[in-house]
């Protein structure tokens, strides 16, 4: 099976089941398993928090984009590769098993946040609390492919320097949810390759040889004593204290300026929403407007605000067109108001 490939267990989940799991079930079996770790995890609305002995958190987010849990597993013949019919869910569930790995020879902080794939809601709300580990440096497991380092908005070089001393590639990308934490912790992030392919999509797939690998070289880096790197943005925003890349993201956005409401279209559980080249999950508390540019719709506010560069498609690629009969007026709110709302929580 699969999970010979893998080199190591868990003390109370069995590895599967971390793919099969709905989110609100995973997070209750990972206080369990943190405590079997040695650890006093906190759970609190949103994410799940645990302080450890090395000055490093490391980070993976616990939703998938996936309607239907997991049902059925299925791996090649070699073992060294895992899918579902249902969708796998390897982002980030493969990042999720990962850090369990690792939490077992090196005691890192850890930081479980959900709904990452609608925005990082559960890194809004950590950034909300009162919580501020005193940590070095931040490392999310939650990118595709087996040898990436993507940093966002953080330009560190010598922090750049040291991951990719350990043989990985600096990448590009869109968000992760140490977009909102490493700004936070004024701390350097990165996110690292769980081996997942395809995220996003009924056939993806992980390579359980690359989660395997990353495991150790994620270990070795945490591991290696260094001093605090420092969060270095590219671009600074003096109104929010966020941070512009050098590319757009899902919170690099421009926001209407009306105050009205506007006639918005919800899209369904089946829409595409694609950045560039970059897919960013489904069209849950999402909406477009006449012209179809996209909007993101933030419950806590009662509002939707607009995703500059994004673009809603079909399940067969075809661009979603605007239907009156299906829309309603809905709130418009500014980037700098929202934030700030959010932040006062």
């Amino acid at each position: 099976m699969g999970q010979q490939v893998l080199q190591g267990r868990l003390h109370t989940l069995e590895f599967e089941q971390i793919f099969q799991l709905s989110q609100g079930n995973l997070k209750e079996a990972l206080v369990g398993e943190l405590k079997a770790l040695g650890y006093k995890p906190k759970s609190r609305k949103g994410y799940l928090y645990a302080s450890g002995e090395l000055p490093v958190m490391l980070i993976a987010h616990m939703d998938t984009v996936h309607r239907q849990l997991v049902q059925h597993i299925c791996y090649t013949e070699d073992g060294r590769v895992m899918m579902s019919p249902e969708g796998i869910g390897g982002d980030d569930r493969a990042g999720v098993y990962m850090i369990l790995r690792i939490l077992q020879g090196a005691k890192c902080h850890v930081l479980f946040c959900e709904d990452e794939e609608i925005g990082g809601q559960g890194a809004r709300k950590f950034e909300r609390s009162s919580i501020r580990p005193e940590v070095n440096y931040l490392i999310e497991l939650d990118r595709h492919g087996g040898n990436d380092a993507v940093f966002y908005g953080c330009n560190n070089r010598e922090f750049i320097k040291f991951i990719c001393g350990f043989g990985f590639e600096e990448a590009r990308g869109s968000f992760s949810d140490i977009s909102v934490v490493a700004p936070h912790l004024d701390v350097a992030a990165v996110n690292i390759s769980a081996g997942y392919y395809n995220e996003h999509r009924q056939h993806e797939y992980v390579r359980l040889d690359q989660m395997e690998e990353n495991i150790s070289r994620v270990r070795e880096i945490v591991l290696t004593s260094t001093e605090r790197f420092a969060y270095r943005g590219l671009y600074s925003s003096p109104s929010t204290g966020g941070f512009w890349g050098e590319e757009l993201t899902l919170w690099n956005m421009r926001f209407s300026s009306r105050k009205e409401p506007k006639p918005l279209m919800e899209l369904s559980d089946n829409a595409r929403l694609m950045m560039g080249s970059h897919e960013m999950g489904g069209g849950r508390s999402h909406y477009i407007d006449r012209k179809g540019n996209v909007y993101l719709y933030l419950h806590e506010l009662g509002a939707a605000v607009l995703i500059d560069g994004a673009c809603a498609y079909s399940d067969t690629g075809e661009p979603l067109s605007f239907d009156s009969r299906l829309a309603q007026d809905t709130r418009i709110m500014e980037y700098d108001e929202a934030m700030e709302l959010l932040r006062a929580g």
